[in-house]
């Protein structure tokens, strides 16, 4: 059989070997094995950690547990006025302001009160027709002429209606009737209690019908302008209640009901805006511009939760590592619902009183590839795979009789100095990068092995697999050639700065087959 034809059956063999154990942990979820079905493409597998190793990486637990829970939803309010209760004051005539009342914005006033005066032929006209009118009416009241009679009637009535349009109260009128002439400068007042929050009256200017002079806000309540996410539109009717606090009043908490949600979205930040109703209080504290944080919270029920911290999510699957007693933490793939503060709602996958990972979970995560790794491995040198070799490996000069040929002894370059030395069963390993310091891209890996004596230990098959302990990174494999004295070396890609987890797995005839872990720190 040729090489090619050979590393084509390696190939298919590698497929289904994945196919194999994808499927194979898919349908035994219960023994720990956990599908590779997300983006990183490999399986994960139970790991043992001893109570030493449990307390270097700051392991801690957490219990599954069903409770009562509440969907708590945070937006910025802006406030603003309450448009119910916002008046401007204007004229249905032309004219002259003759006297101001209230002469400054921010004046807070009360329904009835005097703004200003204004004279007005066109008023002062009108009053005389009045009063005309009313005279005629008066002389024909014992008139013998119905017609005349019905036409004076019909005239005074035109002209006290024309007063009333033109705002003149019945008050009013009364003192017009009674002073009998008409009055020049023509009281202005406030139709509403509240705040002077716009001016443009002054004295002696000339204003025109429908010119606003005035605006004037009722303050004792307050409208509250919120943006809720459409995911959370959901959790959000009118009439709930919110709690609104604000930065400058930290012991102050004030209560908002909410009495409309807005029938569109923003397309740039996908919220819908929600409107919240709030008192103010006595001395009106609450004033429109200011910003608080509110606060909606939403109580679901009794449900299934899961520490939040306990979830690798990687977008595609939510794992979590449970407490399989005696150090054996397992993976597990659950299904989760809603998002709580410091929770998360499990609803397929766990059951209540399970003991989970907390913290540490990244590393324990890193660690479960690792392991699943090194059973790939395994299964590959089963299957008759020992020669295949990653891309990222160096090859091998072949000697005669096709036997790997090792340099000689003076081109051997030295065992690493200085690098952290393991006993790994019978033997000690270390494992040192081909230079220094350790930078991303192709760098060569050295592992030196010797034996408890000391001596070196040549002919055995060196491999490892290194990945990121990081969620979505891969595992990739590497063959170390035997450059003599005990030395082995391979090729390793390092795609990015920062801790790196190595496997390293050493092979000898007779022997059984013995893995090590160490952590190689790559620079920028």
């Amino acid at each position: 059989m040729t090489r090619t034809t050979t590393s084509r059956r390696h190939l298919g063999l590698v497929a289904a070997l994945a196919i194999v154990l994808a499927s194979d942990a898919s349908s035994t979820p219960q023994q720990g094995q956990v599908t590779g079905g997300d983006t990183a493409g490999f399986a994960q597998a139970p790991i043992h950690l001893d109570a030493a190793q449990r307390q270097v990486i700051g392991l801690t637990f957490g219990r599954v547990e069903r409770r009562p829970v509440e969907k708590v939803i945070r937006t910025v309010g802006h406030f603003d006025y309450d448009e119910r209760k916002v008046a401007e004051v204007t004229l249905k005539v032309s004219g002259y302001i003759q006297d101001l009342y209230v002469d400054y914005t921010g004046q807070p006033v009360k329904k009835g009160d005097p703004l200003f005066s204004i004279y007005s032929p066109d008023l002062v006209t009108a009053q005389q027709e009045y009063l005309l009118a009313k005279e005629g009416a008066s002389g024909l009241e014992h008139s013998q002429v119905a017609g005349a009679r019905e036409s004076a009637a019909s005239l005074l009535r035109a002209s006290r209606e024309r007063l009333r349009l033109w705002d003149l109260s019945d008050a009013e009128l009364r003192a017009l009737e009674k002073n009998g002439k008409p009055k020049l400068y023509q009281t202005i007042y406030s139709p509403i209690s509240g705040v002077v929050v716009e001016k443009m009256a002054f004295k002696g200017h000339a204003v025109e019908p429908g010119m606003t002079l005035y605006k004037i806000a009722d303050l004792s309540t307050i409208w509250v302008y919120g943006d809720v996410y459409e995911y959370e539109l959901p959790f959000v009717h009118v009439g709930q209640e919110a709690r609104i606090t604000l930065s400058y009043y930290p012991d102050a908490a004030f209560t908002a009901r909410l009495n409309y949600i807005y029938p569109a979205l923003d397309p740039k930040t996908r919220t819908a805006r929600v409107r919240f109703e709030l008192a103010n209080s006595a001395d009106q504290v609450l004033r429109p511009e200011m910003y608080g944080d509110v606060e909606l919270h939403v109580p679901l029920g009794e449900r299934l939760v899961v520490p939040s911290t306990a979830v690798l999510d990687t977008g595609r699957r939510q794992v979590v590592f449970l407490d399989g007693g005696n150090g054996r933490l397992v993976p597990r793939d659950i299904t989760i619902g809603n998002r709580f503060d410091e929770a998360v709602e499990v609803t397929n996958g766990l059951d209540e009183g399970d003991r989970v990972v907390t913290s540490g979970n990244f590393l324990v995560d890193s660690e479960s590839k690792l392991q699943a790794a090194e059973s790939v491995m395994g299964m590959m040198g089963a299957i008759g795979m020992g020669d295949w070799k990653m891309e990222s490996a160096k090859p091998m000069e072949m000697g005669e009789g096709g036997q790997p040929e090792a340099p000689p002894q003076s081109a051997q370059p030295p065992a690493p100095e200085g690098a952290p030395e393991k006993r790994v069963g019978d033997l000690l390993v270390s494992v040192a990068p081909g230079s220094e310091p350790t930078s991303k891209g192709e760098t060569p890996m050295r592992v030196h092995v010797r034996d408890l004596s000391g001596q070196p230990v040549t002919g055995a098959a060196v491999s490892f697999t290194y990945t990121m302990d990081m969620p979505g990174m891969s595992i990739e494999q590497s063959r170390a050639k035997d450059l003599g004295n005990g030395l082995y070396e391979g090729a390793a890609k390092f795609a990015m700065s920062g801790p790196w987890g190595l496997v390293v797995q050493i092979e000898r005839p007779g022997k059984v087959t013995v893995r090590e872990k160490f952590i190689i720190r790559v620079g920028g």
